[in-house]
């Protein structure tokens, strides 16, 4: 299975990857007034700095699909060195966490109704153009 190492800084590596996955990501974040010219809707001055390994079941028909994190990191900061490196992996670390994925309605009339409630939740603000 494809797997994925991430080191931060001295820290033990995590290595996140499943046999049931069909998406894995690594994500380095960072929001807040990031340069000179950048006007934040938030302008406090703050930065925020995060990463978070995590992943997405494809089990099959009939079965629950879960968005699953090996790694989430908030207290990241400058001078901070993230490594990651793609496996190809028998084994993985335990997931930190998990939870259950909203599953896409296929049927036509349940997407009916719901851009029919949209529509009519939006329509005010937008008019009837």
């Amino acid at each position: 299975m494809y797997a994925v190492k991430v080191q931060i800084n001295n820290e033990p590596p995590v290595v996140g990857g499943a046999q049931d996955l069909c998406v894995l990501s690594a994500i380095l974040t960072l929001t807040g007034k990031l340069g000179f010219n950048a006007k934040p809707a938030r302008d406090d001055g703050s930065v925020d700095l995060s990463f978070r390994l995590g992943g997405l079941t494809a089990r099959g028909e009939g079965q629950e699909d879960e968005h699953l994190v090996w790694l989430e990191k908030h207290e990241l900061k400058v001078g901070d060195k993230l490594t990651l490196e793609i496996l190809n992996s028998e084994s993985a670390d335990p997931v930190e966490s998990g939870s259950k994925a909203q599953q896409r309605a296929d049927d036509e009339r349940a997407y009916y109704e719901h851009c029919k409630r949209a529509y009519l939740e939006m329509r005010e603000k937008y008019g009837d153009a």
